[in-house]
């Protein structure tokens, strides 16, 4: 359980350099030559989402732990859904910050109409935004549906709990922050999905927190991103 707990704190540490690197000033300066791109993109783009596959895959390691699921043809789907998620993942990143830096530095983030921007801006808003929440998913479910078929032999202490829920807190407010000051757009829609698989799968297993730790992880922290945001957006509503 010790490199599991490590595992999640590492997740909340990359939500935190995540949100360092977005809402503050820190990461603005260029990149030579050309001013190509701003530090703030080349780290959405390469450490940060790299940090967080690591990290993604490791967990799925430590799900496994010598199990003899892995070969089953389940498991080989699932690995394969992980892989085709790690691909979509990056590939969105890549698209994404790329168009996001030139969007706000030459198409005013889309208010300039031309050709170019608007192909900018469409794969800014658009396209990056499906391809990495399908990915997101993909690598989720991969996840979440391992563990639903391994339970663990050795169950998470008291100390365990405290810590994940901790981090599964960090996570969940990481989500409404990200969620609940803007537009309802397709970034509710794919959380909420993730918090009904991860909610099924975990009623399923009797709500067994002990034995299937990523399951109460991604269970609390969606719930808590998710609801939140459905409870911030419905009272705003109601007081206009």
């Amino acid at each position: 359980m010790k490199r599991l707990v490590w595992i999640f704190t590492g997740l909340s540490v990359v939500i935190l350099l995540l949100s360092i690197n977005r809402l503050t000033s820190l990461t603005s300066s260029y990149l030579q030559p050309y001013e190509f791109l701003r530090w703030l993109d080349f780290n959405a783009m390469i450490p940060i989402p790299l940090a967080s596959i690591i990290l993604y895959y490791i967990l799925l390691r430590e799900i496994i732990d010598g199990s003899t699921f892995v070969k089953t043809k389940a498991y080989t789907i699932l690995f394969l859904l992980f892989i085709s998620g790690v691909y979509l993942f990056g590939a969105s990143s890549g698209t994404h910050e790329v168009t996001n830096y030139l969007n706000t530095r030459f198409c005013e983030r889309g208010a300039l109409r031309s050709q170019i921007c608007n192909i900018i801006s469409y794969n800014d808003d658009e396209f990056s935004h499906v391809v990495y929440y399908v990915g997101f998913v993909l690598m989720n479910i991969s996840l979440m549906v391992t563990e639903f078929n391994i339970p663990r032999e050795r169950g998470m202490n008291k100390k365990d709990k405290m810590i994940v829920s901790a981090n599964a807190i960090f996570i969940g407010f990481g989500i409404f922050a990200n969620l609940a000051f803007e537009e309802i757009g397709v970034d509710l829609y794919f959380f909420g999905s993730m918090m009904f698989l991860a909610l099924y799968l975990f009623s399923r297993r009797s709500w067994k927190i002990s034995q299937y730790p990523a399951l109460f992880y991604f269970s609390l922290s969606y719930s808590l991103g998710v609801l939140g945001t459905m409870g911030y957006k419905l009272f705003a509503y109601t007081i206009q």
